[in-house]
């Protein structure tokens, strides 16, 4: 009830925002609205904006937020429009293939945390080839929680990647060492910051 209460509630507007208390309510009237409005908030490269973009201005949709839009959906069972879908997956692959580039700012680099985002967005639609993850450096020790979890996902889904077996096992492993179980309350630490997730029982 709490937590229902908390979107009823929600005051904020952006695409994210529009879309989080939509599927978190499971509100299908606001999900079909969205779902008519969703393409107006793609730039032409295909990724979302928080807002829709201003007619004539540069390409500044967010890689992040798309892969967000795409798994969340997914993960609720719910889905976008087959246009606007294949032009945010679209949007994905280009900034995984380097051919379009964001630059946002971050408090550490974070391309390969980004990249593994997408990734996970377009292996739930079988999107995936192995030589995009080429570019992304095997580090999952130093990656923050939700990177292992993306990458989880990935290699979850995608069941063609090279060494698939080993890294499941590896990024399972790396999981569960940030598990931390005390009373009611299961928490995430996480090597590569100083920040802590935390799900309620």
């Amino acid at each position: 009830p709490g937590l229902r209460r908390y979107f009823e509630t929600y005051p904020y507007s952006c695409l994210e925002q529009k879309a989080s208390r939509a599927l978190g309510l499971r509100d299908a009237a606001a999900w079909a609205t969205l779902q008519g409005e969703a393409a107006g908030y793609l730039d032409g490269d295909g990724l979302a904006g928080w807002f829709p973009p201003t007619p004539g201005s540069a390409p500044r949709g967010s890689d992040r937020l798309t892969a967000y839009l795409l798994a969340a959906a997914h993960e609720a069972g719910w889905a976008w429009p087959a246009a606007t879908r294949d032009a945010m997956l679209g949007g994905l692959q280009a900034f995984v293939e380097g051919r379009i580039e964001r630059r946002f700012d971050a408090p550490r680099a974070d391309l390969d945390v980004r990249k593994l985002a997408a990734l996970d967005a377009l292996a739930r639609h079988g999107r995936v080839q192995a030589r995009w993850l080429g570019s992304i450096a095997w580090t999952p020790a130093a990656w923050p929680t939700s990177a292992l979890l993306d990458a989880w996902g990935l290699y979850r889904r995608a069941e063609a990647l090279p060494e698939r077996a080993a890294r499941l096992d590896e990024l399972q492993r790396l999981v569960r060492s940030r598990l931390i179980a005390g009373g009611t309350t299961l928490k995430f630490s996480t090597e590569a910051s100083d920040d802590w997730w935390w799900l309620m029982d």
